[in-house]
């Protein structure tokens, strides 16, 4: 149902795109930010200051108030599932931030739970809202590219060079240090790789099968910071996603390749050493039969336009009474698949996605 306005409170700012999240919130002409939450009071109450907004100490206080409508969660990634639960119990929308949850399990319950109660969940994927990755979706789906056989994509951050790659200065770092590195999802397939994950998902459905190596290139670090996942769909095709804390000017890049032409991508390499790569983000098409690769103009040019960025289309929908684009069942089939790879890196062995799905 359409709204006026909505009240929107943020639960957490462990995860650093709560204050993007706030930000967007304050500045929409149809939200009011109310109040901020976190479990760690002195971490909250900076949030609040910063956003001129009260502390709210109590999350069943701040869940039980009237006029507040949705909530963002960034908390760490294992109270993911218990904050969309609570949430959802006490009758609020919920955007959160990427991966859904820790767990399938823990997904199924979050799902049921916001079901049961008749709200809205969006987990946070910005790719998904990127015109870039839009196009290429339309040649993928359009069959312009053919019968798709191979795809590779990476996506890194330069996590750790600030830290001078020192496994103690990582996990001891003051402004978001390690307490539980597996369940928090500091791993890069979870942390980078949830992109990765979902944009495949989104770009082909769900794969088949996965084969997944990782490996900790910080001496000392108790999971992996680089990985490589190989995924194969029921018609053979192949997707290679390379995920990464330790890149350093890596421009992010994608590539697509069908019988009928191919796509390639390399945008800028903000996510790792933030410095410019010329284009924001070029895209080159190839055809069969043409000598050439053609550049793509036709959209938009920024990574995700000021008007496409998670928080405001979330706002939007629940103003506008429409889906979330992203929704809550995205997030667990990311879930699911985030889970797979996991497994096979494990267990060092191909795991089946229905060994995961059921």
């Amino acid at each position: 149902m359409p709204k006026d306005r909505i009240g929107f409170a943020q639960l957490s700012f462990w995860f650093s795109h709560a204050n993007g999240i706030c930000t967007a919130a304050t500045n929409h002409p149809n939200v009011d930010l109310v109040t901020v939450w976190d479990a760690n009071p002195e971490r909250g109450k900076a949030g609040a200051e910063q956003f001129n907004v009260e502390f709210t100490a109590d999350l069943d206080e701040l869940l039980a108030r009237e006029d507040i409508d949705a909530v963002g969660i960034c908390s760490e990634t294992q109270l993911h599932a218990e904050h969309v639960i609570t949430a959802a119990e006490a009758g609020k929308h919920v955007m959160v931030e990427k991966p859904f949850t820790r767990t399938p399990a823990e997904a199924d319950e979050a799902i049921a739970a916001a079901e049961k109660a008749g709200v809205h969940v969006m987990p946070v994927y910005n790719l998904r809202l990127s015109p870039a990755h839009e196009r290429m979706k339309q040649a993928v789906d359009s069959g312009e590219l053919g019968p798709i056989f191979h795809v590779r994509r990476r996506h890194g951050h330069d996590k750790y060079r600030a830290q001078d790659y020192d496994a103690g200065k990582i996990q001891n770092d003051p402004e978001d240090p390690w307490l539980d590195a597996e369940a928090e999802g500091r791993a890069s397939l979870y942390h980078a790789g949830s992109h990765s994950v979902f944009w495949m998902l989104w770009m082909f459905g769900m794969p088949e099968s996965v084969v997944s190596l990782g490996g900790s290139r910080v001496p000392s670090l108790p999971v992996e910071d680089n990985n490589v996942a190989v995924y194969r769909y029921s018609d053979q095709m192949l997707v290679t996603l390379h995920t990464s804390e330790t890149e350093s000017r890596a421009p992010l890049a994608t590539e697509i390749f069908g019988y009928n032409g191919a796509i390639v991508q390399v945008r800028g390499d903000n996510p790792s050493c933030k410095m410019d790569f010329g284009d924001t983000a070029p895209l080159m098409l190839y055809k069969e039969g043409e000598d050439t690769w053609q550049p793509l103009n036709e959209y938009h040019r920024n990574f995700v336009p000021p008007d496409s960025r998670p928080p405001d289309i979330f706002f939007d929908a629940l103003l506008e009474g429409k889906e979330m684009p992203i929704s809550m069942y995205d997030g667990r089939r990311c879930v699911q698949i985030l889970a797979a790879t996991e497994l096979a890196g494990k267990e060092k062995r191909q795991v089946e996605l229905s060994e995961i799905t059921g």
